[in-house]
């Protein structure tokens, strides 16, 4: 007669833990790519957007003297060039601010994003993160 154990079925349980921590990682490692991979798209578009607004020169003063170190960015055109930039980028961040000091162009963006593991588990819109980027072009190089 053999005795039984009463370990029989451990390593079920065991094997079953393992899988369930497994699969938990592997959710946060997929929800940190994801907001990771957004944020780097949404400074693309700010970065892309910033360089639109660095060209609007003032193209009357470019025209009448040429390429000048007087030739200044124009205030008016910076934002309007940044806007539409932005409308035709297939991109979903929204613009934030728009600003020019110094001839240095700032660009703020942000979106919000929707992690695939922990989104799917929420309500609709309760998980949402807002991701910001903010880009920084100086229209006249650094001397």
């Amino acid at each position: 007669m053999t005795r039984r154990s009463r370990d029989d079925g451990s390593i079920l349980v065991l094997s079953l833990g393992f899988i369930v921590i497994c699969i938990l990682a592997l959710a946060v490692v997929v929800d940190a790519s994801s907001v990771f991979l957004a944020r780097r798209a949404l400074q693309s578009q700010a970065d892309a957007a910033a360089l639109a607004g660095a060209q609007a020169i003032d193209l009357g003063a470019y025209y009448a003297e040429g390429a000048s170190p007087r030739i200044r960015l124009d205030p008016a055109g910076i934002r309007a060039a940044v806007e539409r930039h932005v409308r035709r980028d297939p991109g979903d961040g929204r613009l934030r601010a728009v600003s020019l000091r110094d001839d240095v162009v700032l660009v703020s963006m942000s979106d919000r994003v929707r992690p695939p593991f922990s989104g799917w588990l929420t309500p609709s819109g309760s998980y949402d993160l807002e991701v910001e980027a903010g880009a920084v072009l100086s229209y006249r190089p650094a001397r």
